[in-house]
């Protein structure tokens, strides 16, 4: 049986991009070409059940969650806590899939700075994505270009991917942050792939 990467590609690669997996990592993982990889997420070539199973055993999916996620507009899936994996993110920070993957339009994640944690040590732009932090506990410092934001828990921020951003805990404690990322895509320095224009740019610290 044959699935058609018209229909499944794209579903995958936001998973994988999801999940901060590089192509090279996926091959890696699965034993299938990175060629192979990038014609199949693009719709360019098909996939058997057999690699099918091995690209969502190495997301950590069900493969039946991913067909269901296929052209459902109606698709729903409960995603326990304790079911999230964990995605180490820059630095001293992880990151958590909040919903289901196989959706289209937004992608919601949860990130927890530990003390001292941030995105990375410079800021990143990447793609052309709307994305909103809100901070569900602890406090975070964000810069946005020449900007500063000082957020404590409950504040919001919005802004759009091409600005060069990062956020770093500026508390005592870890911070926990609730990221929303609009269409999905990739999120963070550790999840940009190699066609991603990625520009980062090196800015006074916040205080």
């Amino acid at each position: 049986m044959h699935v058609s990467n018209e229909d499944i590609g794209p579903v995958l690669r936001r998973m994988r991009r999801g999940a901060a997996m590089t192509l090279q990592q996926m091959s890696a993982a699965t034993g299938l070409s990175q060629s192979f990889l990038s014609q199949f997420e693009r719709g360019r070539t098909q996939a058997s059940i057999s690699s099918l199973r091995l690209i969502t055993d190495a997301l950590g999916m069900n493969i039946h969650d991913v067909f269901g996620a296929v052209g459902n507009d109606g698709y729903s899936a409960v995603v326990r806590a304790a079911e999230r994996p964990l995605l180490p993110f820059g630095d001293r920070a992880i990151k958590s899939i909040v919903g289901s993957r196989g959706l289209s339009r937004f992608e919601m994640l949860e990130v927890v700075f530990e003390a001292g944690g941030s995105t990375g040590h410079g800021q990143y732009a990447h793609g052309h994505h709307e994305e909103m932090i809100v901070v569900l506990s602890g406090c975070v410092g964000v810069e946005l270009g020449e900007d500063r934001h000082l957020l404590d828990s409950g504040d919001s921020l919005s802004f759009h991917s091409e600005t060069p951003h990062r956020v770093v805990n500026a508390g005592g404690e870890s911070a926990r942050v609730l990221w929303v990322v609009s269409p999905p895509g990739a999120h963070g320095p550790a999840s940009l792939d190699t066609d991603d224009r990625t520009r980062r740019q090196e800015l006074s610290p916040l205080p």
